[in-house]
């Protein structure tokens, strides 16, 4: 309770903190990270990214740079039955010049927070809600409720299997990796055989999909994602009015869904080697 306490109050930067580098946020626990750039009183800081992730271009020279910090709030159950929450948090410190080319202390500036949130696992202990943040998702805008609605169909098909939907896999991860392996036998002799062994039955793919690994749902968009549901696939959504969603998960899933009110039409699984980053 005490938890849930503190998320529901207003989330501040800590105007006395600390100035830090890159380097020394990076250094420290994420606990202590948010002891340095959060208020009084908090949510508990499980995990902590300093700077940006992946590859980005370098900032323009001679021009201030600000640093942000990502924080993730210990998980608490959600008020969508089911589901778990985290919070994240982002810091921005005060712009500064590089100096000798190093970036110089600074105070925490403004912060921002996000609810995120998964579907909780189902084990023999339980439910089980804390996981790394790539398995959160937030909460499209122009879906709001429905983003839970709509996992909860695809959980329960998981569970119990239904012929009738029309379930497509394309699993050009596994396919790319067998190539690899026939190329490379001795640099790939370690891979597990199920890795390199494409999953050719929709019954199979939705029963390995990742559904607590969810981290993207939003509204189908045909001009990203063109190869995903099919044109006439796409068709039928528009003549009988049913909606269209596209789902990333576990890192390397990427699927459409068709939804015709309280039932899936149609799921198309794509898994891939995501790019390097």
């Amino acid at each position: 309770m005490l938890v849930l306490a503190m998320l529901a109050a207003t989330i501040e930067v800590r105007r006395d903190g600390p100035p830090l580098t890159p380097e020394q946020a990076r250094a420290m626990t994420p606990a202590a990270l948010g002891d340095a750039l959060l208020a009084s009183p908090h949510p508990p800081i499980v995990e902590a990214v300093v700077g940006p992730e992946g590859v980005l271009p370098p900032p323009p020279p001679d021009m201030p740079e600000t640093t942000e910090i990502k924080l993730f709030a210990a998980v608490v159950p959600a008020s969508q039955p089911g589901f778990c929450e985290k919070t994240r948090m982002v810091v921005a410190l005060a712009p500064v010049m590089r100096r000798d080319g190093n970036l110089p202390p600074a105070r925490a500036q403004t912060v921002s927070s996000t609810k995120l949130y998964r579907l909780a696992e189902r084990n023999a202990d339980g439910i089980e809600c804390e996981a790394e943040r790539h398995a959160f998702f937030a909460v499209d805008p122009k879906l709001g409720d429905r983003t839970f609605s709509v996992i909860r169909l695809l959980d329960t098909l998981k569970i119990a299997y239904n012929s009738k939907v029309q379930i497509t896999i394309d699993d050009r991860g596994a396919r790319e990796l067998r190539d690899l392996a026939r190329r490379h036998p001795d640099e790939m002799r370690n891979v597990p055989e199920e890795a390199i062994t494409p999953i050719v039955s929709g019954g199979s793919a939705m029963a390995k999909f990742p559904i607590s690994s969810i981290n993207m749902i939003g509204p189908y968009a045909a001009a990203w994602h063109g190869d995903l549901l099919t044109k006439t696939d796409l068709k039928a959504v528009k003549d009988h009015g049913w909606e269209a969603y596209q789902i990333f998960a576990g890192g390397e899933w990427d699927t459409g869904v068709i939804v015709d009110g309280d039932r899936i039409v149609t799921v198309r699984f794509v898994r891939a080697i995501p790019p390097p980053f």
